[in-house]
């Protein structure tokens, strides 16, 4: 495990950045805050402060939201090309900025820049043209004489002011896939992104501000607690679409459920990962290490949980064990590290919790113990042993830990895999096309894969069955998400 931590340039670059950040940023600049209180923001690597933010206050919130209602209006009035052609100058404007969003990502979220740079800036700006373009082509019912001498239209609206409120493990990402999807189908939007992660968001608005109309797109810093929560009740806003934990998207349902708005949530997850006495070993294994350690397996679709045939369990605990020996766990901004640490120390501690709270027949075959020095590192990690009714099982780890059960028969493996309170994403891995069939069928999950795992595109949906979710995120689907559809019935006569 390589630890050392080297003051890189790029460090000081986020120091240099944080610095702009000196309040909210309504109607496109910088609104002093009047709260008095401030959020310290912490880099993961060293446990040092970044910055601060400051902490809203309700009525800050509910300024942002007013200067977002007053702007939805014309925005919504513009034409579809109007609107794709702003956003894809904003597309642009990020990829300029494809460094400086890179590092800011890495060393806020404790994301290694290699996968940064490499995987999520491109799927994030994949995002950003998908959504500007397919705002031009939204489906409705057809028009026609649906009643004699009655002629019915369809149209596509804007729900009005979006209240986003993103999550710390993508913070761009997310901001991304909630305001795109919102601003191209004609809303205007208010976020707040996760406590622990501001800057890659600051950075979004401020280039959002050189190409969109002012009070289009508006950032408040805050608490969940305060600030989410007036997001959520303002009588203005719309919908809500929030991603994050079980328990608080519960909180945010019931906040808008009171207002009688929408909302959109992505929660939690806890993949099962099923692989069969007839698949390719050790391509499971690849897959299976790189989707469970990705941002430290701080990924609600994680390949975390394994349900392995028992005639190939053993082999397969000694295969994953040396892939995952692998991995350097280090610094962000060293090119050569697979893994950082955890997005906060509260996070590793939940961590922690679980593989202390373990059952007396699970066992740690590797990892299991946070190393000493900076930072809020934790080693990647195998459990076996464990209990279908265990909570390292049933629960959502959301760390670069792994547990690992045997089955015998496809009817066993489909029950283990869907007994959980979760349904966001499963994988299945055999060579037999005919039982990946009758598996996929059988499993409660809204993503499954076959012979893969953590595998993506801005043009496809991702939804949560059970409690993982209500609606749907990216694609067509996404966007209609923000819309209403309005029939109007003309006479004749």
């Amino acid at each position: 495990m390589n630890q050392q931590l080297v003051d890189h340039k790029e460090r000081s670059l986020v120091l240099e950045y944080a610095k702009k950040v000196s309040g909210n940023f309504i109607g496109g600049q910088w609104v002093p805050s009047q709260s008095g209180s401030t959020i310290e923001i912490l880099d993961p690597s060293t446990g040092r402060t970044l910055g601060e933010v400051p902490s809203s206050t309700a009525d800050e919130v509910a300024a942002a939201v007013e200067n977002a209602a007053a702007a939805q209006p014309s925005w919504a009035a513009k034409t579809p090309s109007q609107r794709s052609k702003a956003l894809l100058d904003l597309a642009r404007l990020a990829e300029e900025n494809f460094e400086l969003f890179s590092v800011l990502e890495a060393v806020d979220a404790g994301k290694p820049i290699s996968a940064v740079r490499d995987d999520e800036m491109h799927g994030t700006l994949d995002a950003m043209r998908f959504f500007a373009g397919a705002c031009r082509t939204l489906p409705a019912p057809a028009s026609g004489d649906y009643l004699e001498g009655v002629s019915s239209v369809m149209r596509r609206e804007p729900l009005g002011v979006i209240a986003a409120i993103t999550p710390w493990n993508y913070p761009l990402l997310q901001a991304v896939a909630k305001v795109y999807a919102a601003l191209a189908t004609g809303n205007s939007v208010v976020l707040k992104p996760a406590e622990t992660t501001p800057y890659s968001t600051v950075l979004l608005a401020e280039l959002a501000a050189q190409v969109l109309p002012a009070g289009v797109f508006n950032v408040v810093f805050g608490s969940g607690a305060v600030a989410g929560d007036a997001l959520a009740k303002h009588p203005k806003i719309a919908a809500v679409s929030f991603t994050g934990s079980i328990e608080t998207g519960r909180k945010v349902g019931i906040a808008a459920a009171d207002g009688v708005k929408k909302s959109i949530l992505e929660l939690g997850g806890n993949s099962p990962v099923i692989v069969f006495d007839d698949a390719d070993l050790d391509a499971a294994l690849d897959a299976i290490a790189a989707g469970g350690v990705y941002n430290t397996g701080q990924e609600c679709m994680s390949a975390s949980r394994l349900i392995v045939h028992s005639s190939i369990v053993e082999r397969a605990v000694e295969g994953l064990k040396a892939r995952l020996s692998q991995y350097q766990v280090g610094d962000v901004l060293d090119p050569a590290t697979a893994i950082g640490p955890m997005n906060s120390a509260e996070q590793r501690s939940r961590v922690e919790a679980k593989i202390a709270a373990l059952g007396p027949d699970a066992k740690v075959v590797l990892g299991g113990t946070s190393p000493e020095g900076e930072g809020f590192f934790f080693p990647p990690t195998i459990i076996t042993g464990a209990g279908q009714h265990d909570e390292i099982v049933q629960e959502e780890i959301f760390g670069p830990v792994f547990t690992v059960q045997p089955f015998d028969a496809e009817s066993e493996a489909i029950t283990m895999a869907n007994s959980t309170r979760y349904g966001l994403a499963a994988s299945v891995f055999t060579s037999n096309i005919g039982r990946a069939t009758r598996v996929q069928n059988a499993l409660n999950f809204g993503t499954v894969w076959i012979n893969n795992h953590l595998v993506f595109a801005a043009d496809l949906p991702v939804s949560g069955f059970g409690q993982s979710g209500i609606g749907t995120e990216n694609a067509e689907l996404g966007l209609l998400e923000y819309t209403r559809l309005k029939h109007i019935m003309i006479d004749q006569r």
